[in-house]
């Protein structure tokens, strides 16, 4: 990868860093991340994980029980101690989840910006597939798409945004008293948006239009997420 485009990847160390919580592809700080569901991969993935939290809660509570009962001379009613496992199994799995489900309300901003992510890095690695095409059919010239600066321009505002956004998510989750950063924060991305408008309405290529619309929707995207966040704050 080229080093201006190396430079516009938000890695999965910056996220972690900017969100202070442990971020991958399926969980973020321990909780599931709805886009995953929607791969085949993660979702099985995702199962296998619940899967083997099951198993092991399963398998835990029935030791625990099987010891207990061991001092009842008059137990023999191994089935109902089964039952009673699986049981404690379903509460456990269903107290965990709901559990869950509260953690993704505090977070379910910080969900979206993360898919946004995720298509701004889609987006740079695309225009990395195409350097190496342009190189492999024409070796020796410049692999670079046409009005390649503006292009890198657009995601670098949009990185920009991104990162702001980021920032202020996690400002308005741990610190809710604090503001005032993240209001600064906020007119960042409304500068980086108005700078992706206007090189979306200058230029008209056909050949790199669809990059810059690309960039101006996660741009617009993250203003709207960030205005939500920060109404519902208030």
């Amino acid at each position: 990868m080229k080093s201006d485009l190396e430079d516009l990847i938000i890695s999965q160390d910056q996220l972690e860093q900017l969100t202070e919580l442990e971020v991958g592809k399926i969980f973020m700080g321990g909780v599931v991340r709805p886009s995953a569901l929607r791969s085949l991969g993660q979702l099985l993935s995702f199962l296998m994980t619940e899967f083997s939290i099951l198993a092991v809660v399963f398998i835990v509570c029935l030791g625990v029980g099987l010891v207990i009962v061991r001092s009842w001379a008059s137990f023999n009613n191994l089935l109902g101690l089964i039952a009673v496992v699986i049981g404690v199994t379903i509460t456990v799995a269903i107290a965990w989840n709901g559990y869950q489900w509260q953690r993704y309300k505090v977070l379910k901003t910080l969900s979206h910006l993360l898919d946004e992510v995720d298509r701004h890095n889609d987006i740079v690695h695309t225009i990395r597939v195409m350097d190496e095409l342009r190189l492999a059919q024409s070796p020796g010239s410049d692999p670079g798409i046409p009005n390649r600066a503006e292009i890198i321009a657009a995601l670098e505002a949009t990185r920009d945004s991104l990162i702001s956004a980021l920032m202020t998510e996690r400002i308005l989750r741990c610190h809710q008293a604090v503001l005032q950063h993240g209001r600064d924060l906020m007119g960042s991305i409304e500068t980086n948006l108005a700078a992706l408008q206007a090189l979306h309405v200058s230029n008209q290529s056909t050949e790199y239009q669809q990059f810059l619309q690309e960039a101006l929707e996660i741009g617009l995207a993250v203003q709207q997420e960030m205005m939500t966040k920060t109404g519902g704050d208030s």
